[in-house]
């Protein structure tokens, strides 16, 4: 065990089982990929090459737990996890981030800003990185965060995110996932919105063998507006599992979720949701929406959306649908020059880029696309 525990985190974790099959939020998914009994936190990382920089954005770097460049006055380093928690089914692994994780970024942002981390990870072993958001009233907050593996060592990523977003302050949050095919990759994020608050949180996943990633978000004040989405790419090989609650607590909120999964030969997606209103929070407007693209025969998709409504005047919808590219599609293509299987991709891709555009900002929309068009090449 890492020379970081602390007794009460350690105790906590011994105390929690790991997920088994009989565990509802663990319908579906693969539960013995979050049993990481064993796995030691992994060593110092190695010199990599980076992506381009984002204009205008300050970047901090990770070699693994190695904080490498960065340095901003609204940015502190942390040594300690923040002690996140799960209530979507994966307590154990939230206990195990608060025994072990010693590094990770608190961002404190009053005005307009935009953040870059960067993290390389090299080598096998468990990686645990946290992040705080705390945008103060009135702030313009953007985000980026990214994955990226320098080697293809299994490595484990277990990182928990904690966004706070004040009264009428805005964050966009976009999170690339581009690991290596032996590595997993586990996220753990919770939100809470204010009054007049808005939050986009936005994940491109394309690498890792298998994920899973749990997001809660609370919707505290009135006014507020929460968009949670993804876009999910995964082929033979790769379990993707996400699950969201969306939690309406106060009057006139408003949320929309949308996960755009294409798979691949053998891929397989796991989406689980639910809208949550509370008592007395009229006027909710909420929405989520799970649509998977079946590019093969043999791809797998389960998604179970959900609603559970307690207060009055309020509008919402959820729902799932499982489609292939049509054949219209495909002759409208090729009737204009284009060969049937670059007719797919291009349907493909702008089937994902519907939640991209959601996102609103052309920096952000521009790294997404870039990772989501790099994944489609390599499988084509």
């Amino acid at each position: 065990m890492s020379a970081t525990l602390t007794s009460p985190a350690l105790e906590k974790f011994e105390a929690l089982k790991w997920p088994v099959r009989t565990v509802e939020n663990w319908r579906f998914g693969a539960w013995k990929e979050a049993n990481l009994s064993g796995v030691e936190p992994i060593g110092y990382g190695t010199a990599a090459d980076l992506p381009a920089e984002i204009e205008g954005a300050t970047r901090f770097v990770f070699q693994n737990a190695e904080h490498v460049s960065g340095s901003h006055d609204s940015v502190t380093l942390l040594s300690e996890s923040f002690g996140p928690g799960s209530r979507l089914g994966s307590p154990k692994l939230a206990a195990l981030h608060s025994a072990q994780s010693d590094h990770g970024i608190s961002i404190t942002a009053s005005g307009k800003e935009i953040i870059e981390i960067i993290h390389l990870v090299t080598g096998e072993g468990l990686l645990l990185p946290s992040l705080v958001i705390n945008a103060e009233a009135g702030a313009n907050l953007r985000v980026i965060q990214r994955f990226i593996s320098t080697d293809d060592a299994a490595a484990v990523v277990l990182t928990a995110v904690d966004v706070n977003v004040g009264e009428k302050a805005e964050v966009k949050y976009l999170v690339t996932q581009e690991l290596n095919r032996a590595s997993k990759f586990i996220r753990i994020a919770d939100s809470c919105l204010q009054t007049g608050a808005s939050a986009k949180q936005a994940v491109i996943h394309t690498g890792s063998k298998w994920l899973r990633e749990e997001t809660y978000s609370t919707l505290d004040g009135s006014d507020s507006q929460s968009h949670i989405l993804s876009v999910s790419l995964p082929d033979t090989g790769q379990e993707f599992d996400q699950r969201t609650f969306q939690h309406h607590g106060a009057r006139d909120t408003y949320s929309d979720l949308l996960f755009k999964n294409t798979l691949f030969g053998k891929g397989k997606t796991i989406f689980s949701g639910l809208i949550f209103v509370d008592e007395g929070a009229h006027g909710t407007d909420a929405y989520q929406t799970c649509r998977n693209l079946m590019m093969s025969d043999d791809c797998e998709a389960h998604s179970m959306p959900g609603l559970e409504i307690n207060a009055d005047d309020v509008k919402c919808s959820h729902g799932s649908t499982s489609a292939r590219v049509s054949d219209e599609e495909i002759f409208y293509l090729m009737a204009r020059g284009i060969q049937p299987k670059m007719a797919r991709g291009l349907v493909a891709q702008g089937f994902s880029a519907e939640a991209v555009e959601k996102l609103e900002d052309g920096t952000l929309e521009a790294l997404a696309i870039e990772v989501i068009e790099r994944k489609f090449r390599a499988v084509e």
